[in-house]
């Protein structure tokens, strides 16, 4: 009995502790799982407000560019409708080979210079800017094919314009279309 009295003594305090340390562990685990938790969270606002952040300064970055893409757009729109770049290009010296020549060389030049504007506008605009660009290249040649390479570029001028004209004027359906985008970004 004696021995089993000396146990229980050292068995006693020995649970007694280890049910007290049971219950320590029990309520630091749960108060870390809480610091951790709330440490997550923290890092997740702090992503979300670096993303607003670095999106907001893109904004800031991108609108003006966009703004810039889409009013050199409709500048070359303007620049190659027929009634705006047949003045500008026409020399009174010129015959149909060289005003032909001519008028394919500055609509080249011209799309190619904003060719990177595609990046920002929409792929419908861009299509439209390319198809006026296409069609007008199309009645440029188709016109002059008419006409002898010698010959004088009143009525060549004349038959680009009035071929243009019976066409559902496809700059300008580009044109709107940019004008679009531009309103539905504040709307």
């Amino acid at each position: 009995m004696n021995e089993l009295i000396e146990f229980l003594k050292v068995l006693l305090p020995a649970v007694i502790i280890l049910i007290v340390v049971y219950f320590m562990m029990r309520e630091f685990t749960k108060h870390n799982s809480k610091q951790i938790k709330f440490l997550r969270d923290e890092q997740e606002l702090q992503k979300l407000k670096l993303n607003n952040d670095l999106r907001s300064s893109s904004q800031k970055i991108i609108i003006p560019l966009k703004f810039q893409a889409h009013e050199r757009m409709a500048l070359f729109l303007e620049r190659i409708t027929p009634s705006n770049l047949i003045p500008r290009v026409l020399k009174p010296s010129m015959n149909v080979e060289k005003l032909h020549a001519q008028l394919l060389a500055i609509i080249r030049e011209e799309y190619e210079h904003n060719m990177s504007q595609q990046l920002y506008v929409s792929n419908q605009s861009w299509d439209l800017v390319r198809n006026a660009k296409e069609r007008l290249v199309s009645i440029i040649n188709t016109s002059a094919s008419k006409f002898n390479k010698d010959d004088k570029t009143n009525d060549y001028s004349k038959e680009i314009i009035i071929e243009y004209s019976k066409l559902n004027n496809p700059i300008d359906k580009a044109l709107l279309s940019l004008k679009d985008e531009i309103r539905n970004h504040f709307t």
